[in-house]
């Protein structure tokens, strides 16, 4: 499993073959365990159980499953699970009993359950009531089209989310803090000082022409090498 602080590259991405490519291009080349391998939503959909299980094959690296689920949590968290997957998410707006079967079925495996925080309206008490039901990691999750509808990224949000870590460290100690939502490098140093523990990073990465110097600068931000 990892080490925190983590960079999680988000392989949003529909090309299996090229999100293979660059995950064996960092892991083979950065410190693994201090980098995390998502399964985009978009490639989980385009190929589904495939995803997971070929970067965790090629990788050997923590592989992320942003499954992102919303019903029948127990049975998406396994089929991840089964294929690879050591992190897969729920969604923070789904049915309690749907949260419950999901995290419940993820420690069945001894892997972690990640609630994502996107579009919440009151993210600060539900990330307090999702950990009291065993959430090992909760993301505060700035959306692709709020970012272009606002004009926003996650980073204009360093203070709620300052204080959300707050809380959070107060309710549960050993829970990990990530945040994600048009990150790039000059901007995670800020949240790592703020005690975040995993940086989501995706089309700062994926979209480079050089996804390898920008992953070392984004490591470095975070003390990592």
């Amino acid at each position: 499993m990892f080490r925190k602080p983590a960079l999680q590259v988000a392989l949003d991405m529909t090309d299996l073959n090229k999100a293979i490519e660059l995950a064996a291009l960092l892991t083979t080349n950065l410190p693994k365990d201090h980098l995390i391998i998502e399964a985009g939503t978009p490639l989980i959909k385009s190929w589904g159980v495939f995803a997971p299980r070929l970067l965790k094959n090629v990788t050997g690296a923590t592989v992320f499953a942003d499954t992102k689920t919303m019903d029948t949590g127990a049975l998406e968290a396994r089929l991840m699970i089964d294929n690879g997957a050591d992190i897969v998410s729920v969604l923070s707006v789904s049915s309690e009993d749907t949260i419950k079967e999901f995290i419940g079925e993820t420690h069945t495996y001894g892997k972690l359950a990640a609630v994502d925080l996107i579009n919440n309206p009151t993210p600060i008490e539900t990330a307090i009531k999702t950990l009291d039901l065993g959430a090992d990691i909760i993301i505060y999750h700035v959306g692709i089209d709020v970012q272009i509808k606002r004009g926003i990224t996650v980073a204009d949000l360093i203070d709620e989310i300052k204080y959300l870590i707050k809380n959070i460290r107060n309710r549960k100690s050993n829970a990990y803090i990530a945040v994600a939502g048009g990150l790039k490098p000059g901007l995670v140093s800020s949240f790592i000082n703020a005690g975040v523990d995993i940086v989501i990073v995706g089309s700062a990465i994926t979209k480079s022409n050089n996804p390898l110097s920008v992953s070392k600068e984004l490591l470095s931000e975070m003390g990592v090498i």
